[in-house]
């Protein structure tokens, strides 16, 4: 029997990755900000604030990210250094940098409704990873994940504000896509 139990957890607040030993893949967990010593949802992140999760995971995992940037720069890292939607130099291109598919910009996927939330859908297995907005495929690459063992990270740039509202990270059932 799958074990699923959610976890409240905190936010780590800062420029860089947490680093926590936890990488049991079975269990989801559901972010909470803690902000000034209160619970706030959702946060609002700025200049080089991060929600980063305390649990590094491994594949294969499935992220589920609900958060709004008000203009440009909604980043996140888990399969890559930077996935980024919105990017300043050019909205319109998913930009991937660092990771197996360092480089795969993908044109016509990047740009994201700003001032709304997006529900992204971030999928790693040990050999592929695809993500989707608000449903919609928009990356998709095959590549060697399985020595992934970090948190997950969502962050603002080049003076965006992004708001997180969750951060879901679980492992998927047998056979997901």
């Amino acid at each position: 029997m799958k074990r699923c139990l959610i976890v409240a957890i905190g936010l780590v607040l800062s420029p860089c990755l947490a680093s926590c030993a936890d990488t049991d893949t079975n269990y989801v967990e559901h972010i909470t900000a803690l902000v000034g010593g209160a619970t706030e949802i959702p946060v609002k992140l700025e200049g080089s604030q991060a929600a980063v999760t305390k649990a590094h995971f491994k594949p294969p995992v499935q992220i589920e990210i609900v958060a709004k940037t008000d203009s440009t720069n909604l980043r996140m890292s888990y399969a890559a250094d930077e996935v980024i939607f919105n990017w300043e130099g050019d909205p319109e291109q998913l930009r991937i940098d660092g990771g197996p598919a360092n480089g795969k910009h993908e044109r016509n996927a990047g740009e994201i409704p700003t001032k709304r939330y997006v529900t992204i859908r971030w999928l790693v297995t040990p050999t592929k990873q695809t993500i989707r907005v608000n449903d919609r495929l928009r990356f998709s690459h095959s590549g060697d994940y399985s020595q992934i063992d970090r948190p997950v990270r969502v962050f603002p740039a080049a003076g965006s504000t992004v708001t997180v509202k969750s951060i879901r990270v679980r492992q998927p059932p047998p056979g997901a896509k």
